[in-house]
């Protein structure tokens, strides 16, 4: 009797758990047929580039006149606006 030539068990699609042994594997090639890779987006898409100065999303002032109080593990943080500007016609009397 010569060799028995086994055919690579593979359901549908490769991949990436093609030819990994155990169990794990096995159970994730298996998913992988109805999940199929991560959505991560387009490819080519540029990179996020951050605003210099960002703005409130509250007061439209910049972020960097607001003070954030970090509560910690296990609690919310909160971000407080800086007081708004006095509104005056110049004369220093603030308008109603």
């Amino acid at each position: 009797m010569g060799k028995r030539n086994r055919a690579s068990r593979r359901l549908w699609h490769q991949t990436p758990y093609d030819g990994v042994p155990g169990v794990y594997a096995a159970i994730q090639r298996f998913l992988y047929q109805f999940e199929g890779p991560a959505q991560l987006g387009d490819r080519n898409e540029p990179p996020y580039v951050p605003p210099a100065d960002p703005k409130c999303p509250v007061c439209s002032r910049s972020l960097r006149l607001h003070h954030f109080d970090r509560g910690g593990p296990g609690k919310p943080t909160r971000m407080k606006c800086p007081p708004p500007e006095p509104r005056g016609d110049g004369d220093g009397e603030p308008i109603p």
